[in-house]
């Protein structure tokens, strides 16, 4: 039976060690208002992954969780692609880079339109914790020890370009492949 492979990146926007400095300055002042004003057609998520792993598009989402008194609640919203772009093996002479593709990916129609019911359904609502998480799943089945490299990037305004949630980061199969 083929496994299934389902990584999900969470960017916790308030109080979690595994951003990068840089992101957690860059939205140390996100709050409700924040996200009450995000534009969804200006979202955008880039994934890079190691060839020749390849990603399924199906499984491709961007989930937001909310924890506050009334409890946890989960929202998914379907990515499409909107890019794919190859990058070239890169040979250095201390290291070396294997071919990558890099996906961009953007909400689905059903996706902007749910995604601002949302925004009106919990503008009062908000106070407390909130993540954003991207998950993929990937065609192929990584063979026993075989290792994935993959980066994401996440973009919730034009104007403020992608921020990088992981880089390079080696997923490694290990024994259970």
């Amino acid at each position: 039976m083929k496994k299934l492979f389902l990584v999900f990146i969470v960017l916790f926007l308030f109080g979690c060690s595994s951003i990068p400095i840089s992101t957690m300055l860059k939205y140390r002042n996100f709050d409700e208002q924040s996200f009450v004003i995000l534009d969804p057609l200006q979202i955008r998520s880039k994934i890079r992954l190691s060839e020749p792993f390849t990603l399924k598009m199906e499984k491709i989402k961007l989930s937001l969780s909310l924890e506050n008194e009334k409890g946890l609640r989960n929202f998914t919203f379907p990515l499409v692609l909107e890019k794919r772009d190859k990058i070239a093996a890169q040979e250095g002479f201390l290291s070396s880079e294997p071919a990558k593709t890099e996906y961009t990916f953007k909400l689905s129609e059903l996706a902007v339109k749910n995604f601002k019911e949302t925004q009106n359904s919990l503008s009062q609502e908000l106070q407390g914790k909130m993540s954003f998480s991207i998950g993929a799943g990937f065609n192929e089945e990584p063979e026993k020890g075989q290792s994935v490299y993959i980066s994401i990037a996440l973009q919730l305004e034009e104007k403020g370009g992608y921020f990088t949630l992981i880089e390079d980061t080696e997923v490694d199969f290990g024994q259970d492949g």
